[in-house]
């Protein structure tokens, strides 16, 4: 790929909030066929990759990219292909990190001051007028006042999106969590007491959602600090989503 090429499309990848993994070629070692010093390439996780040498590189980045996304941090990685060895320099190209707080309520409206402190955009769903609206979210980005099901079915949810499900009642907790369970979320976290979370747990692996998929939900949310107050509560779910965040556990 030329660099105005490469330039190009990290600009769109950035633009349009796509992730990706920006890798130069900084050594070739031996007698590898388009591959020189200084070569810039593309790897995207919908399989498309962008570059010199593609079929050199495909099965290898297709290894090591991911890894590269999920720790939000570059890294030089020397690979061994037919003719010889390549040292890439990969960078993870990462959307702009996102808080989806699903629940208008007191946790709810202290989530999203916080996430916005820490710079994340935030997007805030609840179905009653009286909790979803500019007055009790002021620094939300995004507003949907509607069913959680149906507001549910039009926003992307890609690995940047973090979450938060802090809903009124059990009904909301699981038919929310039923919706975005497969969804590539970075985290997925929800509140509620141990009986009330392992309540909506046994219902969803009766319906043959897949434990694993469940095993990945923070539940109860948030890093135990002993939080009691709404604020107190929201800190503790910021801290475990920058923890997901910076360091993918």
């Amino acid at each position: 790929m030329g660099k105005l090429a490469f330039f190009q499309e990290l600009l769109a990848a950035l633009e349009e909030q796509r992730p990706a993994v920006a890798a130069t070629v900084v050594k070739v070692e031996g007698e590898v066929p388009g591959m020189a010093v200084g070569s810039h390439f593309l790897w995207m996780p919908d399989g498309r990759y962008e570059g010199p040498g593609a079929a050199v590189l495909e099965e290898t980045l297709g290894e090591v990219a991911p890894e590269v996304l999920a720790g939000h941090q570059p890294r030089l990685e020397t690979v061994k292909v037919k003719g010889g060895n390549i040292t890439l320099f990969l960078e993870p190209v990462l959307p702009e990190p996102r808080i989806l707080i699903l629940g208008g309520g007191h946790v709810g409206q202290q989530v999203a001051a916080a996430a916005k402190l820490v710079g994340y955009r935030v997007t805030v769903v609840d179905d009653r007028p009286d909790f979803a609206n500019k007055a009790l979210f002021p620094a939300a980005d995004r507003i949907i006042c509607a069913p959680f099901t149906t507001a549910l079915q039009e926003i992307e949810i890609n690995p940047s999106t973090f979450i938060v499900i802090v809903t009124r009642g059990h009904r909301y907790d699981y038919e929310c969590l039923r919706a975005v369970i497969q969804a590539p979320a970075a985290y997925i976290g929800m509140i509620g007491s141990r009986r009330r979370v392992q309540g909506v747990r046994e219902r969803l692996l009766e319906e043959g959602v897949d434990p694993q998929a469940l095993a990945r939900v923070h539940a109860p949310i948030g890093l135990d600090i002993g939080a009691e107050t709404p604020a107190e509560i929201a800190i503790s779910i910021l801290a475990e989503i920058i923890r997901v965040y910076r360091r993918g556990v």
